[in-house]
């Protein structure tokens, strides 16, 4: 099962319960005659009314005198209390995918990432990192990025292990989540583990269910870029294909990586090189000892 299809389950799972509820308060209510006459007589006038495109006061007072009643009775609501009002729990408005449908994906992608806890800009504590005043101005710079309108299709952050880069990365996707863009989060390792599986695979819909998520994304944050165990022909071709379509479609990509942009040339080849290395991408270099040692 894919991660729109696992979202979806969730979504389908909370209108269900909310349907059964209300399907269970109706008949409950409908035991009492008085309840049950002023029901049927509601019903049959919205019916009537909605075939000539109409509304008038009268609905208006039957259904206050149906929610007293109810009140009276002590009976919830006969009429399900779904939990997004705007898509009544079906995952999506007018054919596009509904705020809660991508927050029920996200849910499901950092926790498959293995990232662990995001973290938000404002709860950065800069005292710990050497040069504290410039690793402000970086979150700061990336924070706006991340709210913009991405004429900098991608972000490419260098720098020794443990100078922060992840941390910061955990920031971003926070950010983008809040905005309510699908965000997923990888690292380079998953990512080329996944693209030799696809290469393997015979089943057509895991082969594209494999790779389709890195690039159909609303953002895709890559960790660790360098670190994977075999950069073959074959992985360095997906990763190109990767960066190369998510650029062409303005989709955000970031980048974390030990290595700098000579060395991308050099473990990789010219074509990903330079499509990180060109004028659409904002590149930051992190210097400073690494902060898992100084704790």
């Amino acid at each position: 099962m894919n991660v729109l299809d696992e979202a979806l389950k969730v979504i389908n799972q909370n209108r269900l319960h909310a349907d059964l509820v209300a399907k269970g308060n109706r008949q409950l209510a409908m035991q009492n005659k008085e309840f049950a006459n002023l029901y049927k007589s509601y019903m049959s006038n919205v019916i009537s009314l909605a075939r000539q495109g109409n509304f008038d006061k009268k609905l208006e007072k039957e259904k206050k005198n149906l929610d007293l009643m109810l009140k009276k009775l002590n009976i919830g609501n006969i009429e399900p209390n779904y939990s997004c009002r705007g898509c009544q729990d079906s995952g999506y408005i007018n054919g596009k995918q509904c705020e809660c449908l991508k927050r029920e994906i996200n849910k499901i992608l950092v926790s498959e990432s293995g990232f662990g806890e995001l973290v938000d800009f404002k709860n950065v504590k800069f005292d710990i990192f050497d040069g504290a005043e410039l690793i402000k101005k970086i979150y700061q710079k990336l924070e706006a990025w991340c709210n913009s309108d991405f004429k900098k299709k991608m972000v490419f952050l260098s720098g020794g292990t443990g100078t922060g880069k992840t941390y910061l990365l955990k920031c971003m996707a926070n950010e983008f989540i809040k905005r309510g863009k699908v965000t997923t989060l990888v690292t380079a390792y998953k990512m080329s583990q996944d693209c030799l599986k696809s290469y393997a695979c015979r089943d057509v819909f895991e082969k594209e269910a494999l790779i389709g998520k890195y690039l159909e994304s609303e953002v895709l944050f890559i960790d660790d870029l360098g670190t994977e165990v075999n950069s073959s022909a074959l992985t360095i071709n997906y990763l190109y294909t990767i960066i190369n379509e998510r650029k062409m479609r303005n989709l955000p990509t970031v980048i974390t990586t030990n290595l700098s942009l000579a060395d991308i040339r050099d473990q990789y080849d010219e074509r990903i090189y330079s499509r990180i290395a060109d004028e659409t991408t904002i590149k930051i270099q992190f210097a400073g000892k690494d902060l898992r040692l100084k704790k």
